[in-house]
């Protein structure tokens, strides 16, 4: 199973010029605890709610550049989700954007990993029980 079985989409994401307040809010509408930084050329990083607390503390109204994480786990659509749980685990993240040609393409999270094993691990079962009724 690859990242791209595993990702979420479609993202919100957030530009570098963006308020980081804005990321914020935006983070609490759908229940995130990140996004991914995009500007016209791509992927930038990514921008966390511990992120914008912490900008809270320093600037004024900080943008989300002035805040944003970097550099940043990422995975590519084809890379082995067990690589991905492994690296999440290891770092402490909870999820990892999927890059393809440096555009952002989903998200990887634990959760999303775990559903898309008990979906593959479910249609298993089902092909199983398919072929021993046939």
């Amino acid at each position: 199973m690859k990242a791209a079985d595993a990702m979420v989409r479609p993202l919100v994401t957030v530009g570098p010029r963006d308020f980081a307040r804005h990321a914020g809010g935006l983070m609490d509408d759908f229940g995130l605890t990140m996004l991914p930084v995009v500007d016209q050329r791509g992927f930038r990083g990514v921008v966390t709610r511990v992120d914008v607390m912490r900008g809270k503390e320093g600037v004024q109204s900080p943008f989300v550049r002035q805040v944003m994480s970097q550099p940043v786990l990422v995975a590519a659509r084809d890379t082995p989700v067990e690589t991905v749980f492994d690296a999440m685990t290891r770092y402490e993240v909870l999820c990892a954007p999927v890059l393809d040609d440096g555009q952002v393409v989903g998200m990887v999270t634990r959760l999303s990993i775990l559903q898309a094993i008990t979906r593959n691990n479910h249609l298993h079962v089902e092909a199983g029980r398919a072929a021993v009724h046939s």
